[in-house]
């Protein structure tokens, strides 16, 4: 399972920010969101202005062949033994955010 990431938005890789989060208890995630929605719902000039400058990076509807596809592959992926459950995912995500930020700082250092 590859995951792809669109244009990203922040100057840190999302990584950095789970690794702020992802210790907390559930109250505190809860209150966490709970600002960030009060936040955006009080700044929606500051949403918009994120979506003007980003035109290129827009949510297209997936077409009926592409979901067939999908399930199809899914469905060839579960046969073979090919199964992920939410530890797999997340491990994957954490190894992809960890090598971008290993690409990052090379980057940085050059």
């Amino acid at each position: 399972m590859e995951a792809t990431v669109r244009k990203r938005r922040t100057i840190r890789p999302i990584s950095h920010y789970w690794e702020l989060v992802k210790d907390m208890e559930d109250n505190q995630m809860l209150e966490l969101a709970s600002l960030l929605v009060n936040y955006v719902r009080m700044h929606p000039d500051k949403a918009k202005k994120q979506e003007v400058e980003d035109e290129d990076y827009s949510l297209k509807p997936y077409t009926t062949e592409e979901i067939h596809a999908m399930i199809d592959q899914s469905e060839r992926d579960i046969a073979e033994g090919r199964v992920y459950d939410f530890d797999d995912a997340m491990d994957e995500l954490e190894k992809e955010f960890a090598e971008e930020d290993r690409k990052l700082e090379m980057v940085e250092v050059v």
